[in-house]
């Protein structure tokens, strides 16, 4: 009798319900996850990479009077962004073990991103990233796939270029001059000596400064897992030695190479990249006595990039 006078519901509405009661969990599942991934990635350093990308190629349509093709070049930047993403999300799986060991609070490190989840993404922003570079066009896309390439040796666990500094530098400035040539072929002009300036000096201080200086402080990892960097064998005091005096001949090289030129984009970057650099061996060469930061030099870097590719965008906007 109860069964009879049950209300039943139809068997549409039943479906309809158990499916959205499994699907909210996998939805908010998968948005963590994306989240965390993006976390892992380093945002700041996402968002300078694609900001290589488009100064790149605004640098090069400028000085050659041509008008960039706007969706090749949004296309290239997503492409450039899901790279990014896919190699920093495999150097956050490569250096689990050192991260934990330095006390890290990335998601991989601190458990809130699982390895497997985080594999899985690396595959699909690689395979991303490389279909938005063919839409973008075969330059791009070649550019992509070498860019990744240089990602995996710089973490792979076979060769590991990360393990010893004359290698990290090297695969890194590759990596960014890599990026600015990928916005010379999205901009669909040919390479000009303004952005060739521009990328060389900002190619080399990723690979002289950011490569040496984002080592310091984390040298117990880097140490237990074997690594060669110059922190680890000639002392944090010695790398950051090397990074002031990278950063002064770097800003000599700019100031000579706006002189040559002689665009006001890169006078003004040449003046900011100059600021930034001195504010570098400021934080390396710290007062006796001062706070010890091991992040200060490579934040300072990091800012200094900022400002100086504002710089370079807002003087073209300017002229």
């Amino acid at each position: 009798m109860s069964q009879a006078l049950a209300p039943r519901l139809p068997q549409s509405s039943i479906s309809v319900t158990a499916v959205a009661g499994i699907r909210r969990p996998g939805v908010r599942l998968t948005a963590r996850t994306v989240r965390h991934c993006l976390r892992e990635a380093r945002p700041l350093v996402q968002v300078m990479f694609v900001l290589r990308f488009v100064t790149g190629a605004l640098l090069t349509a400028s000085a050659a009077h041509h008008r960039p093709n706007a969706p090749h070049l949004l296309l290239g930047a997503a492409a450039w962004w899901a790279a990014t993403v896919s190699v920093y999300v495999f150097n956050g799986v490569s250096d689990l073990c050192e991260d934990r060991a330095n006390g890290s609070r990335r998601p991989l490190a601190s458990g809130l991103l699982t390895e497997s989840a985080a594999r899985r993404a690396v595959v699909a922003t690689a395979l991303a990233g490389l279909l938005f570079g063919c839409t973008a066009g075969w330059r791009v896309a070649e550019s992509t796939a070498v860019f990744l390439t240089l990602g995996y040796a710089y973490s792979a666990p076979s060769i590991a270029a990360k393990c010893r500094s004359w290698s990290a530098s090297a695969v890194t400035c590759a990596a960014a001059g890599t990026t600015y040539l990928a916005g010379v072929a999205a901009s669909g002009s040919a390479l000009t000596a303004e952005a060739a300036v521009f990328a060389v000096v900002l190619s080399l201080g990723v690979g002289l400064i950011a490569a040496v200086a984002k080592d310091l402080g984390s040298t117990r990892g880097d140490a237990l897992a074997g690594r060669r960097t110059l922190a680890v064998v000639r002392g944090e005091r010695a790398a950051r030695r090397f990074c002031a005096a990278a950063g002064a001949a770097l800003a000599l090289l700019l100031a000579a190479g706006a002189a040559w030129v002689r665009q006001p984009p890169l006078e003004a970057a040449a003046a900011v990249f100059t600021a930034g650099t001195l504010c570098v061996a400021g934080r390396c060469l710290r007062i006796r006595g001062g706070e010890d930061r091991p992040r200060g030099p490579y934040r300072s870097w990091m800012f200094t990039q900022y400002a100086v590719h504002l710089t370079a965008l807002g003087a073209l906007l300017w002229t």
